[in-house]
């Protein structure tokens, strides 16, 4: 029940949302996408006058750019995902889990109230967060956990 607790009473705001690049709607996905290289993110909030438009991850170059190369020079907006679900930094860790969940998000925005982006929640962050629950249980696995060691090691 610790680690239910702990979900329920962390904060977003509290994890690491650094994870993500800005661009503005009429740059072209080719330089959202050298951004998501260059700052080894995941995803590219999209923002027009300081606040959240869209979002473009690298599921969207998979699904609609890889194979089509003439998409390479058309405006992220039309490729992104319109005005995405959000969460605001002081909800529950768990409203976040809920709502990947539920969508099948990979990444999560966070906005203030007025829109304004405050970082991105990768989903690696919240598996960094959960593992750090266990630290005994996860950090101490055998390379292969099928392979249990039959002797102490050194011995």
């Amino acid at each position: 029940m610790k680690v239910v607790h702990k979900l329920h009473e962390e904060v977003i705001g509290h994890l690491d949302l650094d994870g993500y690049a800005l661009c503005e709607p009429q740059e072209s996905v080719l330089d959202a996408l050298k951004k998501m290289r260059h700052q080894h993110v995941s995803a590219v909030l999209v923002e027009e006058d300081g606040r959240l438009v869209g979002i473009f991850t690298e599921r969207d170059a998979l699904t609609k750019v890889a194979d089509q190369p003439a998409t390479w020079t058309r405006p992220v907006a039309e490729l992104m995902t319109r005005d995405p679900h959000s969460l605001d930094a002081q909800q529950p860790i768990s409203s976040a889990l809920r709502l990947m969940n539920a969508g099948d998000y990979r990444n999560v925005p966070i906005v203030d109230e007025d829109g304004r982006i405050k970082g991105n929640l990768p989903q690696h962050e919240v598996i960094r967060f959960l593992t750090d629950q266990f630290p005994e249980d996860i950090y101490n696995l055998p390379p292969d956990p099928e392979r249990i060691a039959q002797t102490k090691e050194g011995a």
